[in-house]
């Protein structure tokens, strides 16, 4: 048979939220049952295995990953309230019977919820069996989700498993669900698999540890009250995965919180600087001139009302219809030149009302936050559009109003820095 292709939608919808923790993960040591060939107290079936609140920040973390990655094995659920279908409100006649079938209705109602807590250690022909025993009934599919409690700790862990989850599967379309959901086992205290835990028709929690009785008889066996999580029935498997709450504990005190801070600024940085900026080239000649900044319409611009604002072909002058502070200057440079930066600290100590724009932002978040400290000012990224209304092709400029213009100043590159 060959394998079902991977279901990547899936694997991604983990991966995002954990791909940080495992990148840093780094090499762990093995844990005790990978090196120890007999089961340590721990790894036997407990007398508390039902389930407990959220006990810290870490779990209820857990329990929040653990509903994204529920929401498509139990997609059932959303369209239940107690096992019976929710039907939608624009549904008639033909087609509200199709949704509904009353007879089933009934026995959906007293239907009971079934969770098996499973490993890729255990005998795939098992996995296999129990698979298609829950793909071919459609109760059993609606109300049976299968559980695994992580996946192996490197990068291409998660899809390696959801492969071969898959390649388990009777076929690609016909499946069981499947869920990776790591605080159903520590709060269910399963330290082996497989375990089945049903809820009985009365309402009432059992279960069952070990293969022997089948995933059917399980599931019989608990309805009429003879579950005993303390019992084995049949053979139980160490559990392959690592347990991912462990490893979100050992990476949330190891984890360098500050550094991985300072990467996201710096890759948000980064696309900033590729959308905003205008490379303009350094001034070498002095140069100071006037600029219009007047436009023409190239259409009728008309006011909800219907009175127009503007004519086509009608010129207009922002300096005019907008005017500047009396005292608002405008500054654009390079502060990769340092020759550039000293000259606008000399302005501003002129103009002190001014807003200022780099040509190209520094290279990093650090270098911007220097360059912020030293001018004790923000500083801006100019765009090309920016640039050419304010009519500068060289920096530095200072563009400061003057009537209906612009006064624009660019100065002239040192003598001792063109010498070098």
């Amino acid at each position: 048979m060959m394998t079902p292709p991977v279901n990547m939608a899936q694997v991604q919808s983990i991966v995002q939220r954990s791909d940080g923790i495992m990148e840093a993960a780094g090499k762990k040591k093995a844990p005790d049952w990978e090196t120890g060939a007999k089961l340590s107290a721990q790894d036997t079936p407990t007398k508390k295995i039902f389930m407990q609140p959220a006990k810290n920040e870490l779990q209820q973390y857990a329990a929040e990953y653990a509903a994204e990655s529920n929401a498509q094995a139990q997609e059932f659920l959303r369209k239940r309230v107690n096992g019976v279908p929710v039907i939608p409100a624009n549904l008639h006649g033909k087609a509200l019977q199709e949704y509904v079938d009353h007879t089933l209705m009934k026995k959906e109602e007293m239907q009971a919820k079934t969770l098996v807590f499973i490993s890729m250690n255990m005998p795939h022909s098992l996995l296999r069996k129990w698979f298609k025993v829950v793909a071919d009934n459609k109760k059993l599919f609606e109300n049976t989700v299968f559980v695994l409690r992580g996946w192996p700790n490197k990068p291409e862990g998660l899809p390696d498993m959801i492969s071969q989850v898959n390649g388990l599967m009777p076929s690609y379309k016909k499946t069981a669900n499947v869920e990776i959901n790591p605080i159903q086992f520590t709060d269910h205290h399963v330290n082996l698999a497989p375990v089945i835990i049903h809820e009985a028709p009365d309402g009432k929690w059992g279960a069952i540890v070990g293969d022997g009785d089948g995933l059917r008889g399980a599931i019989k066996a608990i309805n009429h009250g003879k579950g005993n999580p303390h019992k084995i029935h049949g053979q139980t498997w160490k559990i392959a995965e690592p347990n991912m709450i462990s490893i979100f504990e050992k990476k949330i005190k190891t984890f360098n919180w500050q550094k991985a801070e300072a990467q996201a600024k710096d890759r948000d940085w980064q696309e900033v600087r590729s959308r905003i900026g205008d490379n303009l080239p350094d001034s070498s000649n002095g140069r100071h001139y006037t600029y219009n900044p007047s436009i023409i319409a190239t259409a009728t611009i008309r006011l909800p009302s219907g009175k127009i604002l503007v004519h086509k072909g009608q010129t207009l002058d922002p300096l005019t219809a907008m005017p500047f502070g009396w005292s608002q200057s405008y500054i654009v440079f390079n502060p990769a030149q340092p020759w550039q930066v000293a000259q606008v600290e000399a302005w501003e100590s002129t103009y002190p009302n001014v807003v200022m724009m780099a040509s190209e932002l520094p290279d990093s978040w650090q270098a911007e936050n220097a360059l912020v400290d030293r001018l004790q000012h923000p500083v801006y990224g100019i765009t090309p559009h920016l640039a050419q209304r304010l009519g500068i092709n060289r920096v530095p400029a200072l563009i400061r109003p003057d009537g209906k213009v612009l006064s624009i100043t660019v100065p002239k590159e040192p003598l001792e820095r063109r010498r070098k």
